[in-house]
């Protein structure tokens, strides 16, 4: 498994990753990391906006890790579930989580890490699937299983209208309120939320596939129904890490 790849495109969630760097002051020449940077694409598009120099970025999977390299960026390997970033405290300006938390066996360990790393004032923008989505409340309400996470290794459940159950490796999912929440515990202020929307093709939606993603534009608006949520905290306080 590799935390947080994605195929480079210019959808919403570069658009709205987008927005929220635009929302951060940096200090000069700042170190960032991107925690579960995969081969680096969103970590080069990082890079690319604020004009850096240098970014790092640790994943668990060597062979994305050395595709990653080859763009640039300082890559180490961790298991950022179970073992301790490697770097000192209050080292980085801002980290970002993008599509890996729903992934980790740990997620409060891997927060744990991050607070530790960053220093105080310093940002973290996550992004990660909403459980809460429009849609998922409508499946349950209907008595079907939510989309975005595994329900066997298997199989697959098949909904109306041809839409089949994608495998994610997702071992978890957040809604916005409880994400928040999760934070704070952590040691962060959240500043800003948003909502973006979702690539359907994922999903093999077939047939009514422009009405899906017109309704689901319309809800990415209001963060907590929408198909994804994104949120900008910055470090308040230190948290000690334990296991």
């Amino acid at each position: 498994m590799t935390y947080g790849y994605e195929m480079p495109q210019m959808n919403s969630k570069y658009s709205t990753l987008e927005e929220m760097l635009h929302r951060i002051k940096l200090q000069h020449e700042p170190k960032i990391l991107d925690v579960g940077c995969g081969t680096g694409e969103v970590t080069l598009f990082i890079r690319n906006k604020l004009n850096l120099d240098r970014i790092y970025g640790v994943d668990i999977d060597e062979n994305v890790l050395h595709q990653a390299e080859e763009k640039g960026i300082t890559v180490f390997k961790v298991d950022v579930s179970r073992e301790a970033l490697p770097f000192p405290d209050n080292f980085f300006d801002l980290c970002t989580l993008l599509s890996v938390i729903e992934h980790l066996e740990n997620p409060d360990y891997a927060l744990k890490e991050i607070n530790r790393v960053l220093r105080m004032g310093g940002y973290l923008i996550l992004m990660t699937p909403n459980m809460a989505a429009w849609y998922n409340r409508l499946l349950l309400l209907l008595g079907m299983p939510i989309l975005g996470i595994d329900l066997s290794k298997e199989v697959r459940y098949v909904y109306p209208f041809g839409v089949t159950q994608v495998i994610s490796a997702h071992r978890r999912l957040y809604t916005l309120n409880f994400l928040a929440e999760l934070l704070e515990f952590h040691g962060f202020r959240v500043i800003d939320r948003k909502g973006y929307s979702q690539i359907f093709s994922k999903t093999q939606i077939k047939g009514f596939m422009y009405l899906v993603e017109v309704v689901d534009k319309i809800f990415a608006k209001k963060a907590s129904l929408a198909a994804n949520i994104c949120l900008l905290a910055v470090k308040r306080q230190e948290v000690k890490c334990t296991q």
